[in-house]
C-alpha cells in the first residue's frame, strides 16, 4: 500500500511538500482501504479515530480536554441552585458537575460562570434538534476550537 502511495501520490520537487503529499495520499488510501472491510455503522467510529489520532500527532489535541471527554468529570462539587426554567433539578446538576468541571481546562475558564448568568442563550442550543449546528453563545464561539 504505501509503494503504491509513493508512486500515485502528486510529486513535487519541494522535499516538504512531497511528504505532505504522500502523506495526505497515504492516509486517504488507508482509510478508503479500511473502510471496505469495515460494516457501515463501524466506519464512522473508525473515522473519528483516525481523525484523533492524525491530531495527537499533531498535538492539536490537549490531553486534559481528550481525557475530560473520555472519562467526564469525576469527584465532588459544591451544589449550585438552579438558575433555569428550562432544567429541572436533576438536569442542572448534572449539567452544573460538567460545567464546573470543564471550567477547570484552560480552554473552557469561566464557562460555568457565564452559563448561570447567561443560561438563557443556551436554550436556544438546548432546544436544537441538530443542537451541534448551533453557534455557541458570546465569546465562546470564537473561543473554542473544532474538538
Amino acid at each position: 500500500m504505501f509503494s503504491n502511495a509513493v508512486k500515485q501520490s502528486v510529486p513535487n520537487p519541494d522535499a516538504e511538500k512531497r511528504v505532505l503529499n504522500l502523506n495526505d495520499f497515504f492516509t486517504l488510501a488507508l482509510y478508503r482501504n479500511v473502510c471496505r472491510s469495515l460494516f457501515e455503522a463501524h466506519k464512522l467510529l473508525f473515522s473519528f479515530m483516525l481523525c484523533t489520532k492524525i491530531l495527537f500527532g499533531a498535538n492539536a489535541i490537549d490531553m486534559n480536554e481528550w481525557r475530560f471527554f473520555l472519562a467526564g468529570p469525576s469527584g465532588q462539587i459544591e451544589e449550585k441552585p438552579n438558575p433555569t426554567d428550562w432544567l429541572d433539578d436533576i438536569e442542572w446538576k448534572q449539567t452544573y458537575e460538567q460545567l464546573y468541571v470543564m471550567g477547570q481546562l484552560e480552554a473552557f475558564k469561566g464557562i460555568d460562570s457565564y452559563f448561570i448568568e447567561f443560561h438563557k442563550k443556551f436554550k436556544k442550543i438546548f432546544d436544537a434538534v441538530e443542537a451541534h449546528e448551533e453557534k455557541m453563545p458570546g465569546e465562546w464561539e470564537d473561543r473554542l476550537n473544532s474538538f
